[in-house]
């Protein structure tokens, strides 16, 4: 089974407990980084636009990274500026799977380390289980306790005319919403920036998803229950038709199917909105390990 680490409050609260978790990790990372990432210099013009925009349209995501960075014992301008890094750096790679077949329901999506697996308990908002970077403030892959899921991963595009990225809303639709058509909603509607794909589903055996690209939106829809997604479209044509070839599309048959995409070995990070669990299947084991909510 997969430890998870606890955290409980308001936001900053959230955010302390993370970093205090995480401390090890992040002030080794941060002893690590260049020394000019290290300076308490004013942040540079994007970064500070990045700063401004998660205080903005993310105000509760930033007080936890005031928090994570309190807890941590690092500079929360660090930890700005290494959100800004991996907003650059991208992946063309990324995809996902959403499959529902009777009472099942599985969400899936490639997924490298570092990551923690992460219970939070936000006051006011839905307890949620996610998987997360130890420095992350959204987890990419969840599920909150009415069975809403979500996998969230970065796709290409212009930053927009918010800088605050749009993979952030998965954290936002875990702790607010029971639904996957009220999540639709709320991403359809929110200011955010930069690329995402954000696949939603839930206890109810609804499947639906949304792409982000700079100011542009486009609601996914599932065919035959099943729904596939890619950042290059010919990708996201093949993995669809894989996905509809497997028998039964469980955890094994997703995984597999994303690795036809692969040009090397990659885990494989699932949500199973019914049971109320996230789970990781490294390339070298026969099952998944699990963390329930």
């Amino acid at each position: 089974m997969i430890a998870a680490i606890e955290c409980e409050g308001a936001p900053r609260d959230l955010g302390l407990d993370q970093g205090r978790a995480c401390r090890p990790v992040l002030r080794e990372a941060y002893s690590g980084a260049p020394l000019r990432e290290r300076w308490p210099l004013p942040l540079g013009a994007g970064d500070a636009r990045l700063a401004r925009d998660l205080k903005r349209h993310f105000p509760h995501l930033a007080e936890s990274l005031a928090g994570l960075a309190a807890g941590a014992g690092v500079s929360e301008r660090w930890l700005v500026r290494r959100l800004a890094r991996e907003l650059a750096q991208g992946s063309q790679d990324a995809c996902a799977l959403a499959s529902a077949q009777g009472a099942s329901v599985l969400l899936a999506l490639d997924c490298v380390s570092p990551w923690i697996a992460r219970r939070s308990r936000p006051e006011g908002g839905f307890a949620c289980a996610t998987l997360v970077r130890p420095w992350g403030l959204a987890g990419f892959a969840g599920v909150n306790e009415t069975g809403l899921g979500v996998v969230a991963l970065p796709a290409s595009g212009a930053p927009g005319a918010c800088s605050a990225p749009a993979a952030l809303l998965a954290q936002d639709c875990l702790e607010r919403f029971a639904k996957v058509e009220s999540a639709l909603d709320w991403c359809s509607g929110r200011p955010s920036g930069h690329g995402a794909a954000l696949l939603f589903g839930d206890a109810r055996g609804e499947l639906a998803g949304i792409e982000i690209r700079g100011g542009a939106r486009r609601v996914l829809r599932p065919e035959a229950g099943s729904l596939a997604w890619a950042d290059a479209a010919s990708a996201g044509a093949e993995l669809a038709k894989a996905l509809r070839q497997a028998a039964p599309a469980d955890a094994a048959a997703l995984a597999r199917a994303l690795a036809r995409e692969r040009a090397a070995p990659a885990a494989t990070a699932f949500v199973d909105p019914v049971a109320r669990r996230v789970g990781w299947l490294s390339p070298d084991a026969a099952a998944p390990d699990w963390l329930a909510l």
